[in-house]
C-alpha cells in the first residue's frame, strides 16, 4: 500500500512511460459508449475507464480495469442477448455453455456482431482474457497492454446496441 504522502505520486513503475495523465484522460475520454447501450452497462464501462486513469498511481489498477471491461462487456452482451431472445437467457434454453463465450458466439450467428470486423474466433479468446484474470493470474499489464482491451470492449459494445435487433428490443 502506499504511503499517505505518496497516495498522488505516480506509481515508481510510471518512470519512463510515454505520456501523461492528461494524454491518459483524453485517451479514455474518447472511449465513448452510445446511448443505446444501458445505463448500468456505461456505468460500469466508466468504472474500468477511471480504474485505467488511476493505474498512472496505482500500477495494478491497468490489470483490474482490463478485467473490469471484460466483465462489463459480459454484462453488455447478457442484456443484448436477452433483449433479442424476449428477456430469456438464450444460452441457457439452447443448453449451451452460459457466459461470454456463449453471448459472443449468440450474437456473432445472429449476424450482430459485424462479419470481418473482429477476429474470426472472438468468441473463443475474448472469453481466455477475462478468465485469466477472473480466475487468478500474477500477470501485470501496463496502460499500453490494456487500453487495445478497453478499446476493444467499447467497440463491441457500440456494434452490438446500434445493430436494429438489439436497437430495437432495448427502446421497449
Amino acid at each position: 500500500m502506499k504511503a499517505l504522502v505518496e497516495l498522488c505520486q505516480p506509481d515508481r513503475r510510471q518512470c519512463g512511460t510515454v505520456g501523461t495523465p492528461a494524454d491518459y484522460h483524453g485517451a479514455l475520454e474518447a472511449l465513448v459508449l452510445i446511448d443505446a447501450v444501458p445505463d448500468d452497462v456505461r456505468a460500469q464501462f466508466d468504472v474500468a475507464r477511471n480504474l485505467m486513469l488511476y493505474g498512472w498511481f496505482v500500477y495494478e489498477f491497468y490489470t483490474i480495469s482490463s478485467h473490469h471491461a471484460y466483465t462489463c462487456l459480459e454484462l453488455g452482451l447478457r442484456k443484448a442477448c436477452k433483449a433479442l431472445a424476449g428477456e430469456g437467457n438464450p444460452c441457457k434454453e439452447i443448453k449451451k455453455a452460459n457466459g461470454l463465450g456463449c453471448y459472443l458466439t449468440y450474437l456473432k450467428e445472429r449476424g450482430i456482431i459485424p462479419d470481418g470486423r473482429y477476429h474470426e474466433k472472438i468468441e473463443a479468446f475474448l472469453p481466455m482474457l477475462r478468465n485469466s484474470a477472473a480466475h487468478g493470474s500474477d500477470t501485470l499489464l501496463n496502460y499500453a497492454l490494456a487500453m487495445p482491451g478497453l478499446e476493444l470492449v467499447a467497440d463491441l459494445l457500440n456494434d452490438v446496441f446500434s445493430a436494429e435487433g438489439v436497437a430495437s428490443c432495448q427502446a421497449k
